[in-house]
């Protein structure tokens, strides 16, 4: 065989071991992707409770969007936030009296304290909103201990008809500003969930408190609540409760993306009490660093009004101003305390005093 004949030879078998392996490694890279495509398909499949965009597609990716009846303890409130547009039914579990029979034992009711008695119980609350032929979603906030595992069990004998998000909230870290409420258990809030609905949503947040001076989420507060959910093994969905007030500092803004980076697929809630002061430009620079596809806005009226106005005003006049080529920067030249301004007094009447009653302080 002469030099040349073996040198193809060579050259010959060399290619076709190359174009194997390629075709193996190739086949090996498809099949890592086919799994990475499939398993979150898995997933949504074994779900137990849908995500509010599985029953309201209409909002996207844009959880903004979603709307909530805040503090619904009592039957009236309820019966309103049914017959309402309203996407999630947000309400208190107290152990407390039902007052069509005060000399019962406590039980589960809706109730937020220091208030111990309720026209409404866990029961009634659980079967009105699942009777309803539209789907409205659910998130229950648990305020003690003592109250945890009577309401899951109750809520657990109704699993089956449960077609609407289930979401399970509790402040399980202490928090800014020298809150002085008592945090649920950690241990046993995290355990007890796990256990009778590994699929629902863990709402998890911190005790918190405004004083005279605004604080801020810290990075000890943050790093806490992911030690805490790691050492759990939570694999259900999570968001992050936390008060408008407190959000719109850099340093909460940097934090709370290092949580979010730290707990995959996890999301913000952000909620606020009425007559809190907030700063709506830096609570906007907060969602947007976010993004809208991770944040829920569970707030009461006047704030909504002031987000949604402040937007329209802040696009309007940056329109305005490229359109006249008044500013290269296209920001009002009065800066943003000027449209603060106007979005409050086009929102003034949600600030009344009566309309407290719509929104429970927290």
């Amino acid at each position: 065989m002469s030099h040349r004949l073996v040198m193809t030879v060579l050259i010959t078998c060399w290619i076709i071991l190359r174009t194997s392996a390629f075709s193996v490694q190739k086949h090996e890279n498809a099949s890592d992707l086919a799994v990475d495509r499939m398993e979150p398909a898995v997933h949504v499949a074994n779900r137990a409770f849908p995500s509010v965009a599985d029953i309201y597609p209409e909002i996207g990716t844009d959880l903004t969007q979603v709307t909530w009846a805040h503090g619904v303890d009592t039957r009236k409130k309820l019966e309103r936030a049914l017959r309402g547009s309203v996407m999630m039914i947000e309400a208190d579990v107290s152990l407390g009296k039902f007052k069509g029979d005060p000399l019962s034992s406590n039980r589960p009711i809706m109730a937020h304290p220091p208030v111990t008695a309720s026209d409404l119980t866990l029961e009634t609350f659980l079967d009105m909103v699942l009777d309803e032929s539209q789907y409205k979603g659910i998130k229950l906030d648990f305020k003690s201990n003592e109250v945890l595992e009577q309401a899951l069990q109750i809520i657990k004998s109704r699993e089956n008809r449960i077609r609407v998000p289930l979401w399970l909230n509790a402040d399980i870290i202490q928090g800014p500003v020298g809150a002085t409420t008592e945090p649920l258990n950690t241990d046993m809030f995290l355990s007890l969930t796990k256990f009778y609905f590994p699929t629902a949503v863990i709402s998890v947040g911190w005790t918190t408190k405004l004083g005279k001076e605004p604080g801020s989420y810290t990075f000890d507060h943050v790093r806490k609540m992911r030690d805490v959910l790691t050492a759990a093994q939570v694999n259900a969905p999570v968001t992050f409760p936390v008060r408008a007030a407190l959000v719109t500092t850099l340093e909460s803004r940097k934090n709370m993306l290092w949580l979010l980076n730290q707990i995959p697929g996890s999301t913000i809630t952000i909620w606020s009490s009425f007559g809190d002061k907030v700063d709506v430009p830096a609570l906007l620079d907060f969602i947007d660093a976010i993004g809208k596809e991770f944040v829920y806005i569970d707030v009461q009226r006047g704030l909504r009004c002031q987000i949604s106005r402040y937007r329209t005003f802040r696009s309007a006049s940056s329109w305005l101003l490229n359109t006249l080529a008044i500013a290269r920067t296209g920001k009002f030249p009065a800066g943003t305390g000027f449209l603060a301004l106007i979005t409050y007094v086009t929102c003034m009447t949600s600030f009344l005093p009566w309309n407290a009653d719509s929104y429970t302080r927290q």
